[in-house]
C-alpha cells in the first residue's frame, strides 16, 4: 500500500512538473531546457524514471525467478547495502566524471549484481533439495542465467571499448573491472548449475540401472521358484508364499552411489573462480594505486577474495589427503556396530559390509575413524568436502607429517594395512586418552596452532598450554626436547643429554624379544616431558578439586538461605492470618440434668464465667 501511494504521488508530481513546463514555454525544446535548469524538476523526473525502471526489473524478476523467499530478500538487502556503499566510495576517486552517465552505469552495475545474487541462491536451492515443479524451475533458471551472462558480457565489452576509445584513466575503468568480476561470478554460477544437471543425470541413470538389475533378479528368482514347483522340489513356504512381482520394486527401494566426483569438481571450480577474481582485484588495486590513490573501497573485497582462495586451496589439498586416507580406515566390525550403528550424517542404520552382496553399494560401507566413530563411506566423503574433522568429536581425520608416518609404520606391521581396531566394548577414545604413537594426548586438529608459509619463511603462532608450543616447534622441525627446554628456561645443550639418558632405559625396554624382529623406528619419549605432563595433570586436578569444594560451599549456603527465607515467609503468613481473623462470639451450652428431678428435667444453660455473671444479672436471678 505504501509503495502504491509513493508511485501515485511520484507520477502526479512528475505530471504536474511537465505540464507546468509546457504551459510556461511555447515549444518542446524550450520546455526541456526549462526542466533541465530546475533542480527540483530534475529530481522529480529522475525519481519517476527510477520508479519505472524498478518496476520493469521487478516484473522481469517475477517472470524469471518467481516469488522470492524471505531469506533471499534479506540476503539481497544485506549485500545491496554493502555494494552501494563500496561503489559510492569508489566513485569519490573520480570526482570529475560524476554525472548522469555515471549514475546510469551505477544503476546498471547494481542491477547485474542483484540478478547474479538471485541466480546463485537458486542454484544453491537446487543443490539442497529438488524443486516442486522441475520443468518450470529449470526453464526459469536457464533463462535467467543466460540473460545474466549476456548482460554482463555486453556491459563488459561496452566498458572495454569505451576505455580503449577514451585512452585515459576515468570512471569507466572502475566499471570495467566491476563488470569483469561480475562476469566471472555469473560464469561460476552457470557452471555450478551445469554440474548439478550432470549429477541429476548420473543419479537418474544409476536409478534406472538399479531398477533393471533388481527387476532382473526378481524375474530370475520367480522363474527359479516356478521351476522348483514344477519339479516338486519346492518347500512348503515356496508353495504358500506368493510369487515375487517385479512391479513391486519402487525407486525408494533402490540405493544409488551417486556422483562421488561432484565435490572435487565443485572445489576445483570455486578455486579457479577465486583465483581469477583475485587476479582481477589485484590488477584493479595496482591500477588505482598508481593513477589515483589508495583504493579503500576494494580493500575488503581483496582481503575476502584472498582469504577465500587460501582457504579453498588448503581445503582442496586436505580433501585429497583425506580421500587417500579413506582407503586405510578399517571397516566397522559387528562388535563396533553393536555399540554404534547409526550414521550421524544421514541418520540411517549401518550394516556390516559384505563385498559379495550385490545389493550393497560402496557409499553405505561403514568406516571407522581413528577416533573410534563410525560413518558411511559416502557420507564421510561428502563431509570431508567441507570439513576435515570428525563430525562427532571434531578431531582431525587428516594424517600429515608425523601422524602419517606413524600410521604408515603401524600399517606395515599389521596385516591388512589398516588401523588397529579398538577392543570390543571399549568404545571411542576419550579426548584425554594418550595417543599410541608417542604417548602424549591427541590434539583436536591443533586448533591452538596457526602456521603461515611465506616462501622459504614459515611463521607460527600458538596459544594455550606448553604442549601447544611444543607442537608448533615440532611442525617447524624443532625437536620437542629443545622446545621444552626453551620453555623451561634451561639451555638446550643441557637438556639434550639428560633427555637422551632418560630415554635410554625406555628404548631398551622397547627392544623386540625375537632376534629376527624389526626394531621400532619411533623415537622414545623423554621422561622429563612425562613428569611435566603429570605435574600439569596434578595441578589441573587440584584446581578442579578446589573449584568443586567452593561450588559445594556455595550450594550449601544457598540451601540454608532458601530454608531461612521459607521459615520467615511461614511466620509472616501466620501473623497475617492471626491479625485478620474475625473474633469468635460466645455460645450458650445446654446441660441436661438428672431425669428423676421432675420439673427440673428440662435442659438448663451451662454456668457462664464470672465476668459474664457479673454482666448478666437476669440470668443469675433465674439460677
Amino acid at each position: 500500500m505504501r509503495l502504491a501511494w509513493y508511485a501515485g504521488a511520484s507520477t502526479a508530481l512528475a505530471g504536474a512538473v511537465v505540464a507546468s513546463a509546457f504551459h510556461q514555454r511555447a515549444n518542446f525544446y524550450s520546455a526541456m531546457v526549462h526542466l533541465s535548469q530546475s533542480n527540483i524538476s530534475i529530481m522529480i523526473v529522475v525519481n519517476v524514471i527510477l520508479l519505472i525502471y524498478t518496476g520493469f526489473v521487478y516484473g522481469l524478476q517475477r517472470l524469471c525467478f518467481g516469488q522470492l523467499r524471505p531469506v533471499e530478500v534479506e540476503q539481497l538487502y544485506d549485500k545491496g547495502w554493502i555494494a552501494v556503499t563500496e561503489t559510492c566510495l569508489a566513485m569519490t576517486l573520480f570526482k570529475d566524471d560524476l554525472g548522469a552517465f555515471s549514475m546510469i552505469m551505477f544503476t546498471a552495475l547494481l542491477t547485474g549484481k542483484v540478478w547474479a545474487w538471485i541466480g546463485d541462491g537458486r542454484v544453491e536451492i537446487l543443490e539442497q533439495q529438488p524443486p516442486a515443479n522441475p520443468r518450470l524451475f529449470h526453464a526459469r533458471l536457464i533463462g535467467s542465467l543466460a540473460l545474466s551472462l549476456l548482460y554482463n558480457f555486453t556491459m563488459c565489452l561496452y566498458a572495454t571499448r569505451t576505455v580503449v576509445r577514451a585512452a585515459e584513466f576515468g570512471m569507466m575503468v572502475m566499471f570495467l573491472f566491476e563488470f569483469a568480476i561480475l562476469l566471472v561470478s555469473s560464469t561460476q554460477t552457470s557452471l555450478r548449475y551445469v554440474v548439478s544437471l550432470y549429477e541429476q543425470r548420473v543419479l537418474k541413470a544409476q536409478m534406472q540401472h538399479g531398477l533393471e538389475t533388481r527387476r532382473r533378479h526378481i524375474r530370475e528368482q520367480r522363474a527359479d521358484i516356478l521351476r522348483r514347483r514344477e519339479s516338486g522340489q519346492a518347500t512348503d513356504a515356496e508353495y504358500e508364499d506368493p510369487l515375487p512381482d517385479e512391479n513391486d520394486v519402487e525407486e525408494m527401494d533402490i540405493e544409488v552411489p551417486g556422483w562421488e566426483s561432484k565435490g572435487h569438481w565443485i572445489l576445483l571450480l570455486d578455486l579457479i573462480a577465486d583465483f581469477v577474481k583475485l587476479a582481477l582485484y589485484s590488477v584493479f588495486f595496482l591500477v588505482l594505486a598508481i593513477f589515483s590513490g589508495l583504493p579503500l573501497h576494494i580493500m575488503r573485497d581483496l582481503f575476502m577474495t584472498t582469504r577465500s582462495f587460501i582457504k579453498r586451496l588448503g581445503a582442496l589439498l586436505r580433501y585429497r589427503q583425506a580421500v587417500k586416507d579413506l582407503g586405510r580406515y578399517p571397516d566397522a566390525t559387528q562388535e563396533d556396530l553393536a555399540r554404534e550403528n547409526t550414521c550421524i550424517i544421514c541418520r540411517e542404520e549401518m550394516r556390516q559390509w559384505n563385498p559379495e552382496d550385490v545389493s550393497h553399494v560402496e557409499r553405505t560401507r561403514p568406516k571407522k575413524l581413528p577416533c573410534g566413530h563410525i560413518l558411511h563411506f559416502g557420507c564421510l566423503k561428502s563431509w570431508l568436502e567441507r570439513q576435515q574433522v570428525c563430525p562427532t568429536c571434531r578431531r582431525s581425520v587428516v594424517m600429515n607429517g608425523v601422524d602419517a608416518d606413524g600410521n604408515r609404520n603401524g600399517a606395515a606391521q599389521r596385516p591388512g594395512g589398516g588401523f588397529a581396531p579398538n577392543r570390543a566394548g571399549a568404545g571411542p577414545a576419550a579426548p584425554g586418552a594418550p595417543d599410541n604413537r608417542q604417548g602424549r594426548p591427541p590434539r583436536q586438529g591443533r586448533a591452538n596452532v596457526r602456521m603461515f608459509n611465506f616462501g622459504p619463511i614459515r611463521l607460527g603462532f600458538a596459544q594455550g598450554a606448553p604442549a601447544d608450543f611444543q607442537d608448533m616447534a615440532e611442525m617447524m622441525g624443532v625437536p620437542r626436547e629443545d622446545a621444552a627446554a626453551a620453555l623451561a628456561g634451561a639451555p638446550a645443550q643441557n637438556a639434550q643429554p639428560a633427555a637422551a639418558q632418560n630415554a635410554q632405559p625406555a628404548a631398551q625396554q622397547l627392544q623386540p624379544a625375537a632376534a629376527g624382529a624389526l626394531p621400532n623406528p619411533a623415537p622414545p619419549m623423554s621422561t622429563v616431558l612425562i613428569r611435566e605432563q603429570l605435574r600439569a595433570v596434578e595441578r589441573n586436578i587440584q584446581n578442579e578439586t578446589i573449584s568443586l569444594r567452593l561450588a559445594e560451599n556455595e550450594a550449601q549456603t544457598l540451601r540454608l538461605l532458601i530454608e531461612h527465607i521459607e521459615l520467615i515467609r511461614m511466620r509472616q503468613a501466620q501473623l497475617l492470618a492471626a491479625a485478620y481473623s474475625p473474633p469468635v462470639p460466645p455460645r450458650n451450652i445446654l446441660v441436661a440434668r438428672n431425669p428423676g428431678a421432675g420439673a427440673q428435667n428440662r435442659p438448663q444453660p451451662a454456668p457462664a464465667p464470672a465476668a459474664d455473671s457479673a454482666a448478666s444479672p437476669t440470668w443469675n436471678a433465674r439460677q
